[in-house]
């Protein structure tokens, strides 16, 4: 009996498998080779869980949020190990801590909270942990790696794996990589594992906007999860899927943080470079369907969770639809960020960046993109170019214009720094006109980095081009005007008569191309106020150049009798001069030159207050 008793309780023994001896997690003896000793082989990676973290580069002093998670709410597992190691010598470096009770910190080769493994053998749909980087920082990059194990003959060996890139205070120190995160996921065991690469990764402050979108494919159904850090409150943040780097016939995911703090999730479609997005659900098939699977506002960070399903291989569509969203085209990511009106409408992007890499929904993707200052002082750029350009054209060009043209006989016995009064202020306006309009032109060459607009963009290349003749007009006065020949020279008509014509034209040209700028969605002008400033100045300057034409020709006329009753007095005089002297000449009329100096007066007031009111409307567009 004692025999049978041993016997049985020796098979039990040997029957029992060696990896139920953990429930309560894996062992420091597997930290190197990440594989639980179940004498059974890793499963074919799968899609039903996702390892996620919060960064893809870190300083020395910084911190990293790992997350593994079910891809559903059904996906869950047991066991999990969790280290990471260096790229070049897997050696394990940094330290752990825990976020929850269903995990727990393990000692990898002697070292304490050098790994995270589970704590029990309850299901679990999601971890959390935290790591930090070791103080002294040997390799560029560092894998974080994770086994998972959903029951004891399934487990998942090297199918879950981020590549973290290291970021230094001092650039000169190993020397600083930019390149982003490589997270991979390989979803079969028969072919190479699929590798995609985070394009583009901008160190950013705490309050900068970061976003991370990723995707998994399994079973026709792309699920893509959206985490975006410090999405303000009526902002949104989209995901365009473009055949190119422009704007135009794309498909855009977008994630608002409405007013009342709460999330949602669009699915638009952007039918024009200069037309704003439209909802998807205006075009018959834009190509599968969109389920929003999660939203939540966690620890300043925004979840926007959602699924695309039932493509259709249908290729039919309207002649105004753009070609339907498809799973296996590729195509390139854009980020656009911006604001949300009082409605939860979507006003005009503030920021918008094509990232440099291709992408399909059928592969699994990663997409880290950190906004930081660049995008709004280049927008700055924008708009300083705008304002200089409204002061010039609509109170320096025209105030100078008008001085010109109906101020050169007035105060003729006054000088201004030893020249007449008009050529004295003509003169410095005109210049301060050129100078504000070289700066302006600058400016715009550096918000869009030395490049032409496209022709995609017809409003802004119209705007584009007829800048493009007010600056080179502007240059071509200034070099006239230093070469100019003297006043009684023969040849003098022809620089007055093209000085003048060319200074009329160009001014014409920048009043065309300020009213093509505000259709710009950039300025998103929503009220009537700006048109109503522009059309103002416009009556007041055809108004204006009418009232000071009227004015000559009333004076000229009151000239021509003077001369002529000077005539007959002296005729009736002396009956044998049949002409009169050549010596007679009417007085200057100084009551011309104060309805003149009057009115220019009250010009130049109202084309300030008119410029400075559009200026105002413009800073805040």
């Amino acid at each position: 009996m004692n025999s049978f008793v041993y016997d049985l309780l020796i098979f039990i023994l040997i029957s029992i498998q060696p990896g139920h001896s953990y429930p309560t997690g894996a062992p420091v003896t597997e930290c190197a080779s990440m594989s639980p000793q179940h004498n059974v082989a890793s499963q074919e990676c799968s899609s039903k869980y996702t390892l996620n973290v919060d960064k893809s580069q870190y300083y020395i002093n910084d911190t990293v949020r790992i997350t593994i998670r079910g891809s559903t709410n059904n996906d869950t597992f047991r066991g999990v190990l969790i280290i990471a190691k260096t790229k070049t010598n897997e050696a394990i470096i940094g330290t752990w801590s825990v976020a929850g009770l269903d995990i727990k910190t393990i000692a990898c080769g002697g070292k304490s909270d050098t790994g995270v493994t589970h704590n029990s053998r309850t299901d679990k749909s999601s971890i959390e942990a935290i790591w930090y980087p070791p103080s002294n920082i040997t390799d560029n990059f560092t894998v974080i790696k994770a086994t998972i194990v959903t029951a004891y003959a399934q487990i998942y060996v090297g199918c879950f794996s981020t590549t973290l890139t290291a970021k230094y205070s001092d650039p000169s120190i190993v020397g600083e990589n930019t390149t982003g995160a490589v997270v991979t996921n390989n979803t079969s065991s028969s072919s190479p594992p699929t590798t995609t690469t985070t394009t583009t990764s901008i160190t950013s402050t705490s309050n900068d906007t970061g976003v991370v979108i990723s995707w998994t494919y399994a079973n026709g159904i792309t699920a893509v999860k959206m985490q975006i850090n410090n999405l303000k409150t009526s902002q949104w943040l989209a995901l365009g899927l473009s055949l190119d780097s422009e704007m135009g016939e794309d498909h855009v995911f977008v994630c608002k943080h409405l007013a009342d703090d709460t999330l949602s999730v669009e699915r638009r479609i952007n039918p024009g470079s200069t037309s704003p997005p439209i909802l998807a659900s205006t075009m018959r098939d834009p190509g599968g369907t969109l389920t929003t699977s999660s939203l939540k506002l966690e620890n300043g960070i925004a979840y926007c969770e959602f699924s695309l399903s039932n493509f259709t291989s249908s290729k039919q569509r309207r002649r105004r639809d753009i070609s339907a969203l498809s799973q296996s085209t590729t195509y390139i990511p854009l980020i656009a960020m911006g604001d949300l009106d009082s409605s939860g409408e979507m006003r005009q992007h503030t920021t918008r960046t094509p990232l440099s890499q291709n992408v399909q929904l059928n592969k699994e993707t990663t997409i880290t993109y950190n906004a930081d200052l660049t995008e709004s002082s280049r927008t700055s750029l924008m708009k300083a170019h705008g304002i200089i350009m409204l002061f010039t054209w609509i109170f320096y060009v025209p105030t100078g214009i008008l001085i010109a043209l109906y101020f050169k006989k007035c105060w003729p016995n006054r000088k201004l720094c030893g020249k007449p009064i008009w050529f004295a202020v003509h003169r410095a306006l005109m210049t301060i006109a050129t100078v504000l309009t070289l700066i302006a032109f600058i400016l715009i060459l550096a918000y869009k980095k030395g490049e032409w607009v496209s022709r995609k963009e017809n409003l802004e290349y119209s705007h584009s081009i007829i800048g493009i003749m007010v600056v080179c007009f502007t240059l071509i006065q200034l070099i006239m005007a230093l070469y100019r020949c003297e006043p009684h020279d023969k040849y003098r008509f022809i620089f007055n008569y093209l000085h003048g014509f060319l200074g009329i034209l160009s001014l014409i040209l920048a009043t065309i191309a300020i009213f093509i700028a505000m259709f710009f969605d950039n300025f998103n002008f929503k009220t009537s106020a700006e048109w109503g400033i522009l059309t103002a100045w416009t009556c007041w300057i055809f108004i204006l150049f009418l009232i000071f034409w009227m004015i000559g020709y009333c004076f000229k006329d009151d000239s021509v009798k003077e001369i002529n009753m000077t005539s007959i007095e002296l005729n009736d005089r002396n009956q044998y001069s049949p002409t009169p002297s050549k010596s007679i000449q009417p007085e200057h009329n100084v009551k011309e030159d104060w309805i003149k100096g009057i009115l220019i007066l009250i010009h130049i007031i109202i084309a300030f207050a008119l410029s400075l009111a559009l200026v105002i409307l413009v800073g805040k567009a």
